[in-house]
């Protein structure tokens, strides 16, 4: 079993949110959930980077696959997450589009409306996720990454680049894509979040103010 990787970037699949790692001269296809993709995409061909790695085969596909994350403790969120019915490796990967502990946030406040609009996850496998889940992503929904659950800093104005991420994101959610751009405009005309996952909960708030 390939529990780990460290090599250089060969290469990265854009449509398939993949990359490929060169380790000693064998190339290894790791399929990346969206936040894990939005962290690698910057970074350069050649460059070493280093993979946690959830490998699994299933009967429809025996291929063996490799889904990769950051940090531990992202795979381990990885592995509860499969735990629930109806959420295997495939469903697990289409449904990070945000960081484990936004997620993982949301799976402890029972916030069944957001979780139910992750992709493939739907308002009855949410609900099955938090009474399966609730209070053993706890550390998980603490974690401080992609900027989120920092202390306050002074607001800075929104970046192109997270409200692009934004928009992509929601779209990847069933919005269409001028609904995302509307509701992005509308978010910003009030608060300026600085981080994707802030940007949103804002949108969520706008769309469901009573959740």
């Amino acid at each position: 079993m390939i529990s780990h990787l460290r090599g250089r970037l060969a290469r990265k699949n854009e449509p398939a949110s993949s990359v490929e790692v060169d380790v000693d001269g064998v190339w290894y296809e790791v399929e990346l959930p969206a936040f894990v993709w939005r962290a690698l995409e910057e970074r350069e061909i050649g460059e070493e980077v280093e993979l946690e790695t959830f490998y699994f085969l299933t009967q429809n596909a025996p291929i063996p696959r490799l889904i990769g994350f950051l940090r531990g403790v992202e795979k381990e969120f990885f592995r509860k997450l499969v735990t629930v019915p109806n959420v295997g490796p495939t469903t697990a990967t289409k449904a990070l589009v945000f960081s484990v502990s936004t997620i993982a946030g949301w799976i402890e406040t029972g916030d069944t409306a957001a979780l139910g609009r992750l992709p493939g996850v739907g308002k009855r496998t949410a609900e099955t996720m938090v009474a399966q889940l609730r209070g053993k992503v706890v550390e998980e929904a603490l974690l401080a990454d992609e900027g989120f659950d920092k202390p306050e800093a002074p607001r800075e104005p929104v970046s192109s680049e997270v409200t692009r991420d934004t928009v992509d994101a929601l779209v990847a959610l069933g919005y269409t894509r001028s609904e995302a751009e509307r509701l992005m405009q509308q978010v910003e005309a009030d608060v300026q979040p600085s981080t994707v996952e802030e940007a949103i909960r804002a949108v969520f708030r706008r769309v469901n103010p009573g959740v």
